[in-house]
């Protein structure tokens, strides 16, 4: 916990410095005056696909490794949308991702399709300042902030037109997301300690997730052959990051990943009849 200890602790001094810059009233202003979010739920969860595919544009990784040779975060947004993804996320987080608001707003002007904003969201001040960037869809984490915080920073999400993508880790903290009024619930295979990826845990998770909550997974897909087996795990959406940036051809390669979400062996899944 402490490796999210710090992220949050560096979240709220990070805020609170460009509070200082821009105040709260003049950022809600700026949120007003962008174009309205764009309907995430509807594009996630699309019934010509098993599986929808977010593609992610990020900096380092989960395990810290150097991808700040991506460039131009919009240039590599566009190969995705041309790729055939239903959204692009892009984390934005900067004291151990080296993201900035700055790639945001790269990817939002570079796409017509959903942008998920990726950082470490604890404060109502972000999560205007997200929209003001043209964010629809943002990240918040359930272990990051108390139960009754969470619930504030979902409806303030929701309130400004945005979907709000809540991740867990457990099935506890899958429950409270839903509580809390998560419509999206991201299950993160990846142990938060460790960074060691375990490709069943979203199973595990997602079984008490009611069918109407839009089950996300991340963490663990190397290829299409991933793809699938989340899929016939119950997910409606995989986010998928490094595999993509490693590749030789990041458009081929989601294009690939998206073929598999589509593929007609996963359209008649119980999972898929049961919603």
């Amino acid at each position: 916990m402490r490796h999210l200890e710090a992220l949050v602790a560096a979240a709220r001094s990070a805020q609170e410095v460009r509070e200082a810059a821009l105040p709260l009233d003049q950022l809600r202003e700026q949120a007003r005056n962008v174009p309205s979010a764009r309907c995430s739920i509807e594009v996630l969860r699309s019934p010509d696909r098993a599986v929808s595919v977010i593609a992610e544009v990020k900096r380092a990784t989960a395990t810290f490794a150097d991808l700040s040779g991506v460039g131009d975060c919009g240039v590599m947004a566009r190969f995705y949308e041309a790729g055939g993804t239903a959204a692009v996320s892009v984390v934005t987080e900067p004291s151990l991702y080296r993201g900035d608001l700055a790639d945001l707003d790269a990817v939002r002007a570079a796409v017509d399709v959903p942008v998920l904003m990726n950082d470490m969201i604890v404060t109502p001040y972000q999560v205007h300042e997200a929209r003001a960037h043209g964010a629809d869809m943002l990240v918040l984490i359930a272990a990051a902030v108390p139960d009754v915080v969470l619930a504030g920073l979902i409806d303030r999400t929701h309130s400004l037109g945005m979907c709000a993508v809540v991740g867990v880790h457990t099935r506890r903290e899958a429950l409270t997301a839903v509580e809390c009024g998560a419509e999206i619930v991201m299950v993160d295979a990846r142990d938060p300690q460790t960074w060691d990826v375990d490709r069943t845990l979203f199973e595990q998770v997602a079984e008490v997730l009611p069918t109407d909550v839009v089950r996300l997974v991340t963490g663990g897909v190397r290829g299409p052959y991933d793809v699938m087996n989340y899929a016939r795990s119950g997910a409606d959406v995989v986010l998928v990051g490094e595999a993509i940036l490693r590749s030789a051809d990041p458009q081929q390669f989601v294009a690939e990943l998206v073929a598999a979400g589509a593929h007609p062996a996963l359209l008649s899944t119980t999972n898929r009849e049961a919603q």
